[in-house]
């Protein structure tokens, strides 16, 4: 035990901001550090993190979390650089690419939210906490006493997008978007029942205190401005499942007239350009596609110039970036916005989304774990679709199975990925007639479907398409035959 230390006595390292500058020199706090825990204890917490079963099948967290902790005990006044890490941790060559960077901040974001969760759940009672601060990889340790309850002990997570504006504007970036995900007009058909309902009858609840103040703000401006928000949120649970072209345009007509109603109000336009960007997807090159992405660009940049902190405005440039094929920028401001909105469930599906489509496959299932805790539930997540290409592609076949028969048990409205990831599954588990079954099924039902085309425009990676297309042509997939 850790004795004779003030309750929540804190013991900060800064260290470098990986290549934006030197590390200073800390070495009386070192010292400070040395006197009230020693190596020993600090281990001894990390290894508690370690084998703790919230951490169970989050490997790589746990070496990064791992590697900081030791490297830093070895040579505390060492910086600890992303590229050194990608190096050591995930066989990155120094010189091989400059997406390295993005990868170990990715999971680092990952472990920060990891541990805080750990340090409000299981390890409530931890004496030491082990910290991951935004902005650099250096570990900082809190202590706190033992005659401190776990309810005040536990430490108050910093807004991480507030703390990252110091000296640049926050940009953050989500979306709701999935491979074949499902949406519920739960509000909207309640109506078709009850022609007199009022209009709070109409207005989705999400379970989130800040955007119920915001519409009541916005009710008192004006009707008008209330209707705005109101068709924006409806709107936005028809983005999906984007391969439904119509549905998309069905989704944009309701921003463009939220955009009427009040143009001040940042959720028409951000939502807008979602739909936007989505059309652009699946097109190839040439002016059709470039002129949707030029308008997605203008609408994204009023969202941004109206409320450039709001994780929707930002998960619409994250949308659209990666939409222009500017994968790391979309990676890191999808990384962003989920700092700023954990529990978001708009928010955790476009991070899932675009981890997905760049190819961080783990980061992508982790944040749609259909079992983890969402707010802004206004329709149906994109979770369990998301789950199970991921789980795909991992190699995780059964997991992918299960969750994606469980989105379409559910009411998510079944669709060619799904079939598609379905008999590839399958095919992977050598399980070759259910292969076989869905892989003709998604011929007769949807026969314009090509899954080398559709995956080859939205995937980065050629070989995340190959991994599902080889396994279709096993199992008897043919481009336009039932």
């Amino acid at each position: 035990m850790l004795k004779g230390v003030k309750p929540f006595e804190s013991l900060t390292f800064v260290g470098s901001k990986d290549d934006m500058g030197s590390a200073e020199n800390h070495s009386d706090l070192n010292t400070h550090y040395a006197a009230l825990a020693s190596r020993t204890e600090i281990l001894e917490a990390l290894e508690r993190i370690k084998s703790d079963e919230s951490f169970a099948g989050a490997s790589r967290l746990v070496d990064l979390l791992d590697y900081i902790v030791t490297k830093h005990l070895a040579d505390p006044e060492r910086k600890i650089l992303a590229k050194i890490i990608a190096e050591d941790l995930y066989d990155r060559a120094l010189d091989q690419d400059t997406d390295s960077h993005n990868i170990v901040r990715v999971d680092a974001g990952r472990l920060r939210r990891r541990l805080a969760e750990y340090y409000v759940g299981p390890g409530q009672n931890e004496p030491l906490l082990i910290h991951v601060d935004p902005g650099a990889y250096v570990p900082r340790f809190e202590v706190r006493s033992t005659e401190t309850s776990p309810r005040d002990a536990t430490p108050k997570v910093a807004d991480a997008g507030l703390r990252r504006s110091q000296g640049s504007m926050v940009i953050v970036g989500a979306v709701l978007v999935a491979l074949g995900c499902g949406f519920l007009l739960g509000t909207i058909t309640s109506l078709r029942g009850h022609p007199d309902a009022p209009e709070a009858a109409i207005t989705p609840t999400s379970g989130d205190p800040k955007l119920e103040a915001e519409r009541r703000a916005r009710m008192s401006k004006s009707p008008s401005s209330l209707q705005a928000v109101t068709l924006s949120d409806h709107a936005r649970n028809l983005i999906f499942p984007m391969f439904e072209r119509e549905q998309l345009k069905l989704s944009l007509a309701m921003f463009r007239q939220a955009i009427r109603k009040d143009d001040t109000y940042f959720g028409g336009y951000a939502g807008a350009a979602q739909c936007l960007a989505a059309m652009a997807l699946f097109l190839s090159d040439g002016p059709d596609r470039s002129g949707l992405l030029a308008e997605s660009r203008k609408m994204v940049d009023r969202a941004i110039e109206q409320s450039p902190t709001n994780s929707w405005s930002q998960s619409a440039l994250s949308w659209t970036l990666l939409v222009e094929g500017r994968d790391s920028e979309a990676r890191e401001h999808a990384e962003l916005a989920l700092d700023l909105a954990p529990k978001d469930g708009n928010v955790l599906d476009f991070y899932a989304v675009v981890m997905l489509l760049t190819g961080e496959f783990d980061a992508a299932r982790e944040a749609a774990d259909p079992d983890r805790e969402r707010t802004s539930a206004v329709g149906r997540h994109a979770d369990q679709s998301l789950y199970g290409a991921a789980s795909f592609h991992l190699g995780l076949y059964q997991d992918a199975i299960d969750t994606l028969i469980a989105a379409s048990l559910s009411g998510s409205p079944i669709s060619a990925p799904n079939y598609a990831y379905l008999s590839a599954s399958y095919q992977g588990l050598g399980e070759v007639d259910k292969a076989r079954k869905y892989a003709f099924e998604l011929m007769e039902n949807w026969p314009e479907f090509n899954p080398s085309v559709v995956f080859g425009r939205i995937y980065s990676n050629p070989d995340q398409v190959k991994g599902v297309t080889d396994k279709l042509l096993a199992a008897g997939w043919q481009q336009g035959e039932p």
